[in-house]
């Protein structure tokens, strides 16, 4: 016998509720950066065109120019982080509605069970008082006529006619429902497979740009670093490198030809490493 329980979906909209009170303060970060990135933009306008310190190195506008092209695209990778994690959202929508549409159908069902069973007590209840009727006549053959025989046939096979038409609904709803629990049974599997899979794959793209965005602003900055040091022998400044994972209980580092290494996504750093700060922006 299969047992049928009413979806409780009260705990998936107290989700879609936080996740989308989550996307909404997300989405209001990008017009602030996009003021502040223009606010340094403004400044490196104006910032000085050429370096004192070297001809042939970059100036500060320069620089600043090329600092906010960096910045810009590790926005641009935010936001698409930011659209994974939107449509993680619509799809928890639609698996609501879909346990919407199952809750619907038990309503339907326990409506069709009640008739059923009305209906069932009616026609128990004909047959019993023809019983009664054909048993104890009333004493008189003049009383025993065929109407109340033929009334109560009628009665009775329209009952039977009722009954029969309920169950064949009831029946029906059955496999409906059967169908529609399974249908959500596979998309809850699939909801949670593809669309935290895909805000995952989005977290790991969004990370690797910002460590090449993070670089190649560094690579930038060394220029303006690199002339200082020319001029003043006596100045020295740090090599600008990638910070180390924190050293976790049972950290080991991994050896890059080892099988076990992470796998970084190829196509990024081939797509990547050739660009200008410029042209990584529009992307």
């Amino acid at each position: 016998m299969v047992v049928h329980r009413p979806p409780d979906s009260r705990l998936l909209t107290n989700l879609i509720a936080h996740e989308k009170e989550y996307t909404k303060h997300f989405v209001s970060l990008f017009p602030l950066s996009h003021a502040a990135l223009a606010s340094l933009s403004a400044y490196s306008a104006a910032s000085p065109s050429e370096n004192p310190y070297s001809s042939n190195s970059g100036s500060p506008a320069q620089v600043l120019g090329a600092i906010v092209d960096v910045l810009a695209g590790a926005d641009d990778a935010l936001q698409r982080y930011l659209h994974a994690v939107e449509k993680w959202r619509e799809q928890l929508v639609s698996l609501k509605e879909l346990e919407d549409d199952v809750g619907s159908i038990l309503r339907d069902r326990e409506i069709l069970v009640t008739r059923v069973i009305k209906l069932s007590k009616a026609q128990k209840s004909g047959r019993d008082s023809r019983s009664s009727f054909i048993m104890h006549p009333g004493g008189s053959s003049a009383s025993f006529s065929s109407l109340p025989s033929t009334a109560n046939s009628i009665t009775i096979g329209s009952a039977s006619s009722k009954l029969a038409h309920a169950q064949a609904e009831l029946q029906a709803c059955e496999s409906h429902l059967a169908d529609k629990e399974r249908e959500l049974a596979v998309r809850r599997i699939s909801v949670v497979r593809e669309g935290l899979g895909a805000r995952c794959r989005a977290l790991i793209d969004c990370g690797w740009v910002w460590g090449e965005m993070g670089k190649q602003g560094l690579r930038v900055l060394q220029s303006l670093s690199g002339s200082l040091s020319e001029s003043h022998p006596g100045i020295t400044f740090p090599r600008a490198h990638s910070p180390s994972p924190p050293r976790s209980p049972g950290y080991q580092r991994l050896d890059p030809s080892s099988a076990n290494a992470l796998q970084l996504p190829i196509s990024y750093a081939s797509d990547l490493s050739s660009l200008t700060p410029s042209q990584s922006a529009s992307q």
